[in-house]
């Protein structure tokens, strides 16, 4: 793991081995398991669009309306790769809104739609036609981009989310896994507590995340936790 004094990026890089469980998500559509390799490469893809597609530079803010998904987990850690600020539930006031296909209905100005398909998969045609006007799906575009970030610059203390420092998100993360001293694999049942969590947990820790979407109350019994909240 990363020292205490780095950035998000940076302690997403420093996983020792990339090949271990970083998220694992379990819905309606199955149980997915990403790799520290898979969403690494993911938050750079990320990343990189923000900066090359959309224009945006540090301190920018993105509100952010993703459900309880992996997507959200890669796209916060994509965000703070970006050194830019998560906004849950930001509307107009923020520089980029990305939301879920259910989420984006109603929101206000332009909405970039990440599909929620369990492989990551952009939506079906017939789904994209159901957008409203001025929302689109750029699942396509971030998949498009390359494996690693381009620009890469320290963003220790820009600022992540809720006038937090991305210093002092990994240390709330380190604060609570203290509380569970030991513990490398966590459940997260779905809703909104600790809902950065599952991005953090596996930084501070070198272990992974847990999270259901809430459709199976009793999907977390099924695995092997070493603890849950």
């Amino acid at each position: 793991m990363a020292g205490p004094n780095t950035d998000i990026r940076t302690a997403l890089v420093a996983r020792r081995d990339p090949s271990q469980p970083f998220i694992t998500h379990l819905s309606v559509d199955g149980r997915v398991e990403l790799s520290g390799a898979s969403v690494r490469n993911g938050a750079a893809k990320i990343a990189n669009a923000l900066i090359d597609e959309f224009d945006l530079r540090p301190g920018d803010a993105v509100g952010v309306h993703l459900p309880w998904h992996w997507q959200r987990i890669t796209w916060l850690l994509g965000i703070w790769s970006a050194g830019c600020t998560v906004v849950p539930g930001g509307g107009e006031e923020c520089d980029l809104l990305v939301a879920g296909p259910t989420e984006a209905i109603g929101l206000p100005g332009t909405v970039h739609v990440i599909s929620t398909h369990p492989w990551g998969m952009p939506l079906d045609a017939a789904a994209a036609a159901q957008l409203p006007p001025g929302i689109e799906d750029v699942t396509d575009l971030v998949r498009s981009q390359p494996d690693e970030q381009l620009n890469v610059a320290d963003h220790s203390m820009q600022i992540a989310l809720d006038e937090l420092t991305q210093v002092e998100v990994l240390q709330m993360g380190r604060d609570i896994a203290a509380a569970y001293p030991g513990a490398l694999r966590l459940g997260i049942g779905h809703g909104e507590y600790q809902w950065w969590l599952p991005a953090v947990w596996p930084l501070v820790t070198g272990g992974s995340a847990v999270i259901t979407d809430g459709s199976d109350p009793g999907a977390l019994a099924v695995e092997l936790l070493d603890a849950s909240v």
